[in-house]
């Protein structure tokens, strides 16, 4: 994945994650990625075969990368 300046193109990368769900409820996953748990919101996470796929500020914002 390259480098991008997301402020710019108006727009964020989608990055994967590598995770398993511990807990989710109707609004959100709560997942651990080897590290630490944490809840991300449904609206802006699809997971699917053990990886999340969320926008790079929501991970940034997470400490996920």
């Amino acid at each position: 994945h390259g480098e991008t300046d997301a402020m710019s193109s108006g727009k964020s990368d989608l990055i994967e994650i590598a995770c398993e769900v511990r807990r989710e409820t109707d609004k959100a996953f709560l997942i651990f990625d080897g590290a630490k748990e944490t809840w991300l919101p449904k609206a802006l996470v699809e997971i699917e075969d053990g990886e999340a796929t969320m926008p790079e500020w929501l991970a940034l914002d997470k400490g996920l990368i």
